[in-house]
């Protein structure tokens, strides 16, 4: 995570009046898989293929896709697919179903595609090491949906360490924590925004500060908080970084940095760091909803976003050195997400992370708090939508902010001169869009927490 702020709208997805976004039968879902892919895999994935296709009930608006192309972007893709980008509503009708499950490494279809789709769609993205983890997730979700009673808890559990001499983490614990777990009032002793967890009757857990450590995600994740599995997780914190060189980078990158660890000194120790090797064999995490929130979370491109061309053009308007740096062989899926979805003892449902570097421009701008994205997200998850539909709000913010981008680039092709400040405004504003739209989700974007299965905690 880095140290940085923002905010933003837009309507995107279907139209609200025809459709339910939640009913698979009137929105439809669909699944892409990459070009060449295994067969094992597609036999893998076939429970929840089944699944889907009963769950749609109508042949126009389930649809396997076996049609990507390398180098297709969305756009071209959709075309293809009797679809449009600049739709401003989806049509499931039209050929492409709302809810879209890629099945590919980002090797063969891009982060940047799905970003693109993401836009409209509610897309997730699945990729495992072998054919029996795909198999163990799609046993996992299916069994999880048919299930008389979910493995969770009615609770949302909210972890975020604050670490020494570190500026992101303090942000984090006061600019997101407080105002998400206590509310907000108004000056005049009016509620403004009711406590995380409340309006949908879910009972919050804090592990914040000194108590976010290593053995206390471990508790969560084995289901040993008094509760059980909570139904909803939150981890605020760093994710771990690693040198393009080193071999165990596939591994460690994007590990979550729990408390102990002090910026400025040592890298953290095993004590400090939970890995995907630390997530035990008798894990409890069937059924739960991750949003996890650090670098490299969910995975990362092959050059850094933050040294890419779009924004060298800016910097190099203010006379300011940058180059793409290349952070990675290939861009990749992180390890710890996928071992949460493909657990043998029954995976998460799906794992909300970052690509790349994540900043606190999505719930700060300047110093003022703006947790007002997390508090949609989290409060959806909890109502029970479909994850691809409660993540919505990130893309709407990404589209304004491109939209106000591309204002800005097209004053300067006709000539309008902008100030070194401007300029920098401008390159902070790329960093702020790039931010919101390297979310993504790791999982079938079709996926809910069955809330109404879930009994009230005392």
């Amino acid at each position: 995570m880095r140290e940085k702020a923002g905010a933003a709208e837009a309507g995107l997805g279907v139209d609200d009046d025809k459709y339910d976004s939640n009913e698979l039968s009137q929105v439809g879902w669909g699944v892409i898989f990459a070009p060449g892919l295994d067969q094992k895999i597609k036999d893998a994935l076939d429970p929840l293929i089944k699944k889907r296709k009963k769950d749609v009930g109508d042949d126009d608006l389930f649809k396997v896709f076996d049609d990507f192309e390398p180098g297709d972007t969305a756009a071209k893709w959709l075309v293809r697919n009797g679809a449009d980008i600049g739709t401003s509503v989806v049509e499931p009708l039209d050929g492409v179903p709302y809810y879209i499950l890629i099945v590919a490494p980002p090797t063969a279809i891009s982060f940047e595609f799905q970003y693109e789709l993401d836009l409209n769609w509610a897309v997730g993205r699945i990729w495992f090491r072998t054919a029996d983890e795909f198999r163990q997730y799609a046993d996992s979700v299916v069994q999880y949906e048919e299930a008389q009673a979910p493995p969770t808890s009615r609770q949302v559990v909210f972890f975020a360490p604050e670490n020494e001499n570190d500026l992101a983490t303090y942000l984090l614990n006061k600019n997101l924590a407080p105002p998400l777990l206590d509310g907000t009032t108004l000056p005049n002793g009016r509620v403004k925004d009711a406590p995380l967890g409340e309006v949908h009757h879910f009972k919050p857990t804090r592990l914040l500060g000194d108590y976010a450590t290593t053995d206390a995600l471990d508790d969560v994740l084995r289901g040993k908080l008094k509760d059980g599995t909570p139904a909803l997780l939150f981890t605020g914190s760093h994710g771990k970084s690693s040198s393009i060189s080193d071999p165990e980078m596939e591994n460690i990158r994007g590990a979550l940095i729990c408390a102990g660890w002090a910026r400025g000194g040592d890298p953290p120790t095993p004590d400090e760091l939970y890995t995907e090797q630390d997530l035990k064999a008798d894990a409890k995490v069937h059924g739960m909803i991750h949003f996890m929130f650090a670098c490299y979370g969910v995975g990362w491109p092959q050059f850094d976003t933050y040294g890419s061309q779009e924004h060298n053009l800016i910097k190099n308007y203010v006379r300011m050195s940058g180059g793409a740096v290349e952070i990675s062989p290939a861009p990749m899926v992180a390890r710890l997400p996928q071992k949460l979805l493909c657990h043998p003892q029954g995976g998460a449902l799906a794992v909300l992370g970052h690509i790349d570097m994540a900043w606190a421009y999505s719930f700060q701008s300047g110093n003022k708090s703006q947790p007002g994205d997390y508090r949609i997200i989290l409060n959806r998850l909890m109502k029970g939508d479909r994850i691809g539909r409660a993540t919505d709000r990130l893309n709407s913010r990404w589209a304004q902010l491109s939209c106000d981008i591309a204002e800005k680039l097209s004053d300067l092709q006709q000539g309008k001169k902008l100030s070194d400040e401007e300029m920098l405004n401008l390159a902070d504003g790329w960093v702020i869009r790039d931010d919101a739209r390297n979310f993504v989700v790791l999982g079938d974007p079709a996926v809910k927490i069955r809330q109404d299965r879930l009994p009230v905690l005392g």
